[in-house]
């Protein structure tokens, strides 16, 4: 049982709890002013929690483009505007702001490149790196690569080692699988510059495996072994442009087995991006000519397809050469799979 006597005043209180000091702490300014402060701390804290706003709903974050997997398989794009710990509001091309639940995601996969042109996205031209065969001095990313096939029968793939450095290896399939084989190496390294410039150098190398029979008319017997030739181009280029549009000059010198060419060989290309999923892509080799032999030059135009992934291009190579009177287009097609990781967010 509690007995309350009299309770001292306010300014009794404040006195005894003043330190000594010749001025006195006025108590109803002493009580306003933790007053605001205490109103000021829990006003910050509703207004800034990282999760809703004032209302309950998302608090809007900065928009990112990104592709929503959804646990039953489907998949949707668009830009993550706003997100809290139960859903997720993306604004789409197509079906406008759209509100997903959490619970139905399984995961969301942001894409860092990209870019937005009369309200449509485009993807990041995924074929920089290459034109139909010759290489820009643009480099794939580290854990980047593609697989390429051309007329069914040449086969390659490259690699993205680190940022500034490719591998890539093919094989030209034989049917017979007798007598021959052509295996290639296109390794590359890039040193790309602050402004829209980069330059390369790298080896294109082939290994000609064949089979030289051998036929003795005293035993009547035909012995057979396999030769190894190599020949290739060493080369160097620079590029000027970015992955949309860039052209490249390329100065190169072609070898056989120890031998070099007395001449170099020039290689222009150019590639621009006229659609969300076209490109124009162009693709020329000049043999320069010397005293003992004339030029020699392959040129060639297209069109090219492509998805994020996928890629097909159409064209038309034109052999020229001094002397050569008949028009001559030889058919180009070639399908390319890109592949290689890209930034999951959750």
């Amino acid at each position: 049982m509690f007995i309350f006597t009299q309770v001292p005043s306010g300014t009794q209180v404040a006195a005894l709890l003043a330190p000594a000091s010749e001025h006195t702490i006025r108590p109803d300014y002493f009580m306003k002013k933790h007053f605001y402060l205490l109103v000021l701390v829990l006003l910050g804290t509703w207004l800034f929690h990282p999760a809703y706003a004032q209302d309950g709903t998302p608090t809007p974050t900065t928009a990112r483009q990104s592709v929503i997997h959804m646990k039953d398989g489907s998949t949707l794009r668009g830009q993550v505007i706003a997100e809290t710990n139960d859903e997720v509001v993306v604004r789409t091309d197509n079906l406008g702001e759209v509100r997903l639940s959490r619970d139905k995601i399984d995961r969301l996969e942001e894409l860092t490149d990209g870019y937005y042109r009369n309200g449509q996205y485009w993807f990041p031209n995924p074929h920089s790196t290459r034109y139909f065969f010759a290489p820009s001095a643009l480099t794939l990313k580290k854990g980047e690569g593609y697989y390429q096939n051309t007329y069914v029968f040449v086969n390659s793939a490259v690699m993205g080692v680190t940022d500034h450095f490719t591998m890539g290896a093919g094989f030209v399939l034989n049917p017979t699988f007798r007598d021959w084989q052509v295996f290639f190496i296109t390794p590359k390294v890039s040193f790309p510059s602050q402004g829209p410039v980069t330059l390369g150098a790298g080896l294109i190398g082939v290994g000609i495996f064949n089979r030289a029979y051998n036929y003795d008319y005293q035993t009547n017997t035909t012995t057979s072994k396999i030769n190894l030739d190599l020949a290739g181009i060493a080369y160097g280029n620079v590029t000027l442009g970015n992955s949309e549009q860039n052209a490249t000059l390329g100065l190169g010198w072609a070898f056989a087995n120890e031998e070099f060419a007395s001449s170099p060989i020039l290689n222009f290309n150019y590639m621009t991006r006229v659609g969300r999923k076209v490109g124009l892509v162009t693709e020329n080799w000049l043999l320069i000519g010397n005293s003992r032999q004339s030029a020699v030059g392959l040129l060639s135009g297209g069109v090219r397809f492509f998805g994020e992934r996928t890629s097909i291009d159409l064209a038309l190579w034109v052999p020229a050469a001094a002397g050569l009177d008949t028009f001559i287009a030889i058919p180009y097609v070639d399908f390319v799979l890109k592949f290689g990781k890209k930034k999951k967010v959750q």
